[in-house]
């Protein structure tokens, strides 16, 4: 298994590869899959996100992407895929 493969599964995700907020249904796999195995922390970390990021909203208005998003480049790992850079620029 790799996890670098969780949500990303085109079988159950239209677009996989596109960050969508708002994808509905959303079956991610980022608390676990529920029932006793779901992550007892997941509503803390839901709202611990929601705060943050509206913070940071709110603080920045303006705060936008400063480059094209087909020029990301992304970590390779067995682990963990994340962006080597997120350029943000405030106007």
């Amino acid at each position: 298994m790799v996890l670098v493969s969780a949500n990303r599964d085109e079988q159950h995700f239209e677009d996989p590869d596109t960050l969508d907020l708002a994808r509905d249904p959303n079956r991610h796999l980022a608390f676990g899959r529920g029932g006793v195995h779901h992550c007892l922390g997941a509503p803390l970390a839901r709202m611990e996100g929601q705060i943050a990021i509206s913070a940071l909203l709110k603080r920045f208005p303006t705060l936008h992407l400063d480059v094209d998003p087909a020029s990301l480049h992304w970590r390779r790992g067995l682990f963990l895929r994340g962006l080597q850079k997120l350029p943000l620029v405030i106007e």
